[in-house]
């Protein structure tokens, strides 16, 4: 079974990131060859990883493409080159050596496949995994406490990007990340596909990784065109009409108001100004989600 893993790094060599990533690959039961796909890092990841890690396939960028962009440029390489998986892997995360096996042994040749989520030391769930098991949660707790054997896999609802297994009928019709979005959301945009396509998410809880973040990993990076980033996302969200899409905007604006943003008395014209911002973008918007309600290898 020939699988491959996308792995983009951005300065990877903090917290050892890099190599605890890159060993987990090589402890793995299954065979996997590493695609890294590096956007401009500038911290010695871009001499690191070609000397240590000689197995893996090394793509340097000139300049950061963002998670998306980065992230489709190692999924072409691995289609171009017969892959049957592609598992999406952050640089911050690592497998352990039987969750391979566990999550091909639960495709169906369609379906998105994750593992159970930890945090980075693996002495409980990772904190925002725990909102991905709302639609699994009842049949999984019957499970562990009633019948006290977990199944081979649950239906999920969305999950991070952190981890996830792609099988290549998935990719070859839902193809990879909307390159609108730079640097978080991408994964929130494909699940909307899935939905919309009727793909299902499946969990494999005796599969686990390791997660090392607190809660969105570069905060800094996270909070940065934080309102644009919600409003574009509900723009192209290809489950929603125009009028929904509306609605949306004006929820995104109430949450911010009232539960993110403590300078409120400027949110209002920063939410006008983001929705300017939008509607210059408006063609580019609609071209995605024409594209997105086709079946094909969108943005590859």
């Amino acid at each position: 079974m020939k699988i491959y893993a996308v792995i983009v790094t951005f300065n990877a060599m903090h917290h050892n990131w890099a190599d605890r990533c890159l060993k987990s690959l090589r402890q793995s039961s299954m065979p996997v060859t590493p695609i890294v796909v590096d956007n401009a890092s500038t911290d010695g990841t871009r001499t690191h990883i070609p000397e240590h890690y000689p197995e893996a396939i090394w793509m340097p960028q000139d300049h950061n493409l963002g998670f998306g962009r980065a992230n489709n440029i190692g999924i072409n390489y691995a289609i171009q080159n017969g892959a049957e998986f592609v598992l999406l892997l952050n640089q911050d995360a690592t497998i352990a050596p039987n969750a391979l096996s566990l999550m091909t042994a639960s495709s169906d040749g369609e379906s998105l496949i994750s593992p159970l989520h930890l945090n980075g030391d693996g002495t409980k769930l990772d904190f925002m995994f725990r909102e991905s098991l709302r639609r699994s949660e009842n049949e999984m707790l019957d499970d562990l406490l009633v019948r006290q054997q977990p199944s081979q896999y649950y239906e999920s609802s969305e999950i991070c990007a952190a981890c996830w297994l792609m099988p290549i009928g998935l990719i070859n019709k839902i193809g990879g990340f909307n390159p609108l979005f730079f640097h978080y959301s991408e994964d929130n945009n494909y699940y909307h596909r899935l939905v919309y396509h009727q793909v299902k998410t499946l969990l494999v809880p005796q599969a686990r990784m390791l997660h090392d973040r607190l809660v969105h990993g570069n905060m800094e990076a996270f909070n940065h065109k934080h309102l644009y980033r919600d409003l574009l996302l509900e723009a192209t969200n290809i489950n929603h009409s125009f009028c929904k899409c509306c609605i949306r905007f004006m929820k995104v604006l109430y949450h911010c108001y009232f539960y993110e943003l403590p300078r409120k008395r400027y949110i209002i014209g920063r939410w006008f100004l983001e929705m300017c911002r939008l509607t210059a973008h408006a063609h580019a918007i609609y071209q995605s989600r024409k594209a997105e309600r086709l079946i094909g290898k969108n943005w590859l």
